[in-house]
């Protein structure tokens, strides 16, 4: 009730700023899995040419954090960063009276779809995999499980980041990360229940479930082309 009532005050005041044409909801609240305290995530759109700088804030108790672009700016950044279609997708259109935001979630869709890894990223993420497991299987085998467990710790985010690219997906924002687990159509095989274990297992679980990914990430990412998604 908080969240509903505090969104209705913006959206009032958005209302008597003509150079405001849209406005979105994001992050957790906009998913609906937000927990209590969870901050609010909002992007306005300007009218053409207009700029301002990000606003955050505390209302009410609740920390508000609020982005400008006019769509110009919006759509660059949504083909520079593929990160971005997660907020056109996931976000709730609070205010559109032009259609502008309708617009942009199309194009972020688009992006979405047509999403494929870069060559040049592929090969990145392959050698650091690559070196992160060596590090690990040595450490292993020497029975240092201190050093293995500190290695599996700090790949983790480019364990993620290998699962979406060889599902040739936009990695998501790192909130996002877990409702999106359904656009790993690629596999690998109950990859909820082997990412629980590699944060919350016990440590030489944890090890094993890193190396188990590392493999299957590298498995799909050395073949000779990351399989497109149809």
């Amino acid at each position: 009730m908080l969240y509903q009532d505090l969104l209705q005050e913006i959206i009032e005041e958005a209302r008597q700023q003509e150079e405001i044409i849209g406005i979105l909801l994001t992050g957790s609240v906009a998913r609906g899995d937000a927990l209590p305290g969870s901050d609010l995530d909002l992007r306005f759109i300007l009218t053409p040419g207009l700029k301002r700088e990000f606003q955050s804030e505390l209302r009410q108790g609740v920390l508000v954090e609020q982005g400008y672009a006019d769509v110009a700016s919006a759509q660059s950044k949504l083909e520079a960063d593929a990160m971005q279609v997660y907020a056109y997708l996931d976000g709730r259109i609070l205010f559109d009276p032009q259609g502008v935001l309708a617009q942009l979630r199309e194009q972020a869709q688009k992006r979405f779809e047509t999403y494929r890894i870069s060559e040049q990223e592929r090969a990145k993420i392959i050698t650091r995999l690559e070196a992160a497991r060596l590090k690990i299987q040595v450490a292993f085998k020497a029975g240092h499980l201190l050093k293995a467990a500190f290695v599996s710790g700090t790949v983790s985010w480019q364990i993620i980041e290998g699962l979406w690219a060889a599902n040739n997906r936009p990695l998501p924002p790192n909130s996002s990360i877990w409702p999106h687990l359904k656009d790993l159509t690629q596999g690998p095989p109950d990859v909820e229940e082997q990412l629980k274990q590699l944060f919350c297992a016990e440590t030489p679980q944890r090890i094993q479930v890193t190396l188990n990914l590392l493999d299957w990430i590298l498995s799909q990412l050395d073949s000779e082309k990351v399989s497109p998604n149809l």
